[in-house]
């Protein structure tokens, strides 16, 4: 094959996985936040916070009975059908070990927290991984072959089908088990997914001599994942007892909002940076180029979309799920700002695991877990918006980490750093604080909203045709392409 014809397959093969990873991320993250303006409106604070207590005990177990085998699976140069085997059997089986140990845990994690009602809404949610047990060898399949389109289709039919479930039952007044609910069957609505899309299937044939193989990789990836659980899911497992799941529950549904803000962007970056990476990984020049423009292309919309949210996070909130949320606002902006800088850290990330350095990923992931833990457990007299805020300062923060762990395996100066990330930050700073100070006097709640989020695109659009017109004239070349093909 041609250098050019591998120019032109790499490119369509980045083209369709950004395109159907885009998409996905788009169409998923409002229709989650659809659905969830809807739960909002008829479930409490303390709903949320009930179901946030355990959560973290869930997704942890999924981090065990994940065991890394997707990205090991990935890296692993031939797969055959005993590796998704060993995976399938492995995964279900540590999956249902530990369901039966937390099923039998479910009194003291109620005793823990002293809400007593627990026990069984533990039992029940704690289903979800072990559902999706049953779907990691097919994931698996579907991600090591780059079939983008079906994963998309999975999750977001999951997505809806568990989500019309949630919001019936919550109008028919199951309270916080209409969430839980929700959380069970989206689990096995994907892996239903899964299975249907994907060739895999397994034997009764138990050969787990692969897993071996594997572990290597994976045993690092375990623990990263155990870790990025906990990161996303802390506040509750840590501040339960200290405070109540009122308060708890105001912080529940800003991290669930930015995290869906960042996800549109790291969802379809990951569907093609390792894959696209490895595949040139011996052209160094090549892949720093690549590497450029998605971490360019990141930054581009995650400061803009996280710093336009914080701006707007006040009027948001009141126009989405009332005024009896109105406290949700200042968590919200917080959450954002380590949203968007987290979002940068996860190409650096790919990356690295891209070169197959799993042990620096581990190290970098528990290293933040760490320190985030100990503020908070050492901090948690300072008051949930001083936690949050000290926790998110060590998002923005940890991109330096990430930084310097990559630059051994790329020629990835400083310079390139300011260039693709800070540079955009201040840009998407500026246009928001204009935008927020031009409007601050509009009185009417809806027009103030349309207004600032008008002024903020206008003016990040302005100072980046004069400042940074790279991306902007890649983007509106793309798309202009597209439309002359059609």
């Amino acid at each position: 094959m041609s250098s050019q014809t591998e120019n032109d397959s790499l490119k369509s093969k980045t083209t369709k996985g950004l395109l159907w990873g885009g998409m996905a991320s788009i169409i998923q993250q409002f229709l989650g936040f659809g659905f969830g303006i809807l739960l909002n409106r008829k479930l409490t604070a303390e709903d949320y916070g009930l179901v946030a207590m355990i959560t973290i005990f869930s997704v942890l177990a999924s981090a065990f009975q994940e065991s890394g085998f997707i990205y090991g699976i990935v890296n692993k140069k031939e797969v055959q059908h005993k590796d998704y085997n060993a995976v399938f059997w492995t995964s279900v089986g540590i999956g249902t070990f530990i369901y039966i140990a937390l099923f039998f845990s479910a009194p003291l994690i109620a005793l823990y927290y002293n809400q007593p009602v627990l026990v069984e809404l533990s039992r029940f949610t704690f289903l979800s991984f072990w559902l999706g047990s049953f779907g990691i060898a097919h994931n698996a399949y579907l991600f090591r072959n780059l079939k983008i389109k079906e994963r998309v289709i999975t999750g977001t039919f999951a997505l809806v089908a568990s989500n019309i479930l949630g919001v019936y039952l919550a109008y028919k007044d199951y309270s916080y088990w209409a969430y839980a609910i929700q959380i069970v069957s989206y689990s096995g609505f994907n892996m239903l997914g899964f299975w249907y899309y994907s060739k895999f299937r397994p034997t009764f044939e138990f050969d787990f001599s692969p897993i071996r193989d594997i572990l290597g990789f994976s045993s690092k990836i375990l623990v990263t994942n155990i870790f990025i659980n906990i990161n996303k899911n802390i506040y509750a497992a840590v501040l339960g007892r200290h405070y109540s799941a009122e308060a708890l529950g105001y912080t529940v549904n800003p991290n669930r909002w930015s995290i869906m803000a960042q996800n549109i962007l790291t969802n379809m970056v990951n569907n093609v940076t390792q894959p696209i990476l490895r595949e040139i990984e011996d052209d160094k020049d090549r892949q720093l180029r690549v590497f450029r423009k998605l971490i360019s292309f990141t930054a581009f919309l995650a400061f803009p979309m996280l710093l336009g949210l914080t701006t707007v996070a006040q009027d948001f909130i009141t126009i989405a799920i009332t005024e009896k949320w109105k406290q949700s606002a200042i968590f919200l902006q917080i959450f954002c700002i380590g949203a968007a800088f987290d979002s940068v850290s996860n190409v650096f990330s790919n990356l690295i695991i891209s070169k197959g350095k799993s042990q620096v990923y581990m190290r970098n992931i528990v290293a933040f877990g760490l320190l985030q833990i100990a503020i908070l457990v050492f901090g948690k007299s300072l008051g949930l918006e001083m936690l949050i805020a000290l926790t998110s300062g060590l998002n923005a923060l940890w991109i330096v980490v990430w930084y310097a762990s990559a630059r051994p395996y790329m020629t990835y100066s400083f310079s390139y750093l300011v260039q693709d990330v800070f540079s955009y930050a201040i840009l998407a700073a500026v246009s928001c604080l204009a935008a927020h100070y031009s409007t601050a006097s509009i009185a009417n709640l809806y027009l103030r909203f349309a207004s600032t989020i008008g002024v903020a695109v206008s003016t990040y659009i302005v100072v980046n045709r004069v400042f940074k017109p790279g991306i902007l004239l890649e983007l509106f070349n793309y798309f202009l392409t597209v439309i002359r093909k059609k």
